[in-house]
């Protein structure tokens, strides 16, 4: 009993070795199935992996290339500014000598020398910026004071024989009007005035007399108005001269008298003839007051007059 247990025993044995024998090999055959399939799945990755690899290469030189390509774009662009500039900056050199080389003209002046194509200006040795004329001054008002003397000589004589008041008359300046250093109207200058008075003198007493003030005159600004006191020139007195004239018509008429009726007849000759000679002077008027032409006058203004010097 025991020996067929054994038997049993050992044949169950033997049938399970022989039931694993048969599973083993499909064990592995599925083993190396995955090992296949993880092989292969490896390799499609590694693939995968390279192809990614030289698409990045690729994307970095084509990323350089578009960066050279931006960079060198930059720079082309950076380099037509600085030849313009460059440009202008000759040209406005080249204006800049010109300008300064009408400023101050002169015979031993030498003519400026073109840059040439590649030079660059210098700020610091560059003629324009110690050439250029600077800019005129801008116009100051000037103001001549009350007082002020003003010289003039007429153009022509002026008389109470014929001049009528309210006559303008001409003359010009001997001396320039200057204020503070600053010339208001420079010698030669043209003036105007007007006759205020002429009076050609009352009977015997009386004597001519003629006045003169000026009304404008010419500046460096333009014609300006102006207000003086005036001139006055009065005539030589003619008196003496019609005393005598009268004491001789006294005479005269005294001597007629005599030869007339005597003694008595002299008398009244001679107030007759005394009567005949202070009418006579009665009827004749004075020398008339002249300012002769070219006479040196001095006037002094009445009020200030303000002037734009340029």
């Amino acid at each position: 009993m025991m020996r067929k247990t054994l038997w049993i025993f050992v044949a169950a044995v033997l049938l399970f070795a022989a039931a694993g024998c048969k599973k083993e090999p499909a064990a592995d055959a599925q083993a190396r199935q995955q090992l296949e399939e993880a092989q292969k799945k490896l390799a499609e990755a590694e693939q995968q992996a390279a192809e990614a690899r030289r698409q990045l290469e690729e994307a970095e030189t084509k990323a350089a290339q578009a960066e050279q390509q931006r960079q060198l774009d930059e720079a082309r662009k950076k380099l037509d500014q600085a030849q313009k500039q460059a440009a202008d900056a000759r040209r406005q050199l080249e204006q800049a000598r010109q300008k300064a080389s009408q400023a101050q003209p002169g015979p031993s002046q030498a003519a400026p020398a073109t840059p040439a194509a590649d030079e660059k200006p210098s700020g610091s040795s560059s003629p324009a910026t110690t050439a250029v004329a600077p800019p005129p001054p801008a116009p100051k008002p000037v103001t001549v004071p009350a007082g002020t003397q003003v010289v003039i000589r007429t153009a022509a004589t002026l008389s109470t024989k014929d001049a009528k008041e309210g006559e303008v008359f001409h003359a010009t300046l001997v001396e320039p009007l200057v204020v503070d250093g600053v010339t208001i109207a420079p010698k030669g200058a043209e003036v105007e005035g007007v006759v205020v008075e002429s009076d050609p003198g009352g009977r015997v007493k009386g004597v001519a007399q003629i006045g003169i003030a000026l009304r404008s005159i010419q500046t460096v600004a333009g014609k300006v108005e102006i207000q003086t006191g005036p001139h006055v020139a009065e005539a030589k007195s003619s008196v003496k001269k019609d005393v005598t004239r009268g004491a001789i018509m006294t005479g005269v008429g005294a001597a007629i008298g005599a030869i007339a009726g005597g003694g008595k007849g002299a008398a009244v000759g001679a107030g007759v003839g005394a009567g005949a000679g202070t009418a006579t002077a009665m009827a004749t008027r004075g020398e008339p007051a002249t300012i002769p032409a070219e006479s040196v006058l001095s006037f002094r203004l009445k009020d200030p007059v303000t002037v734009t010097v340029k």
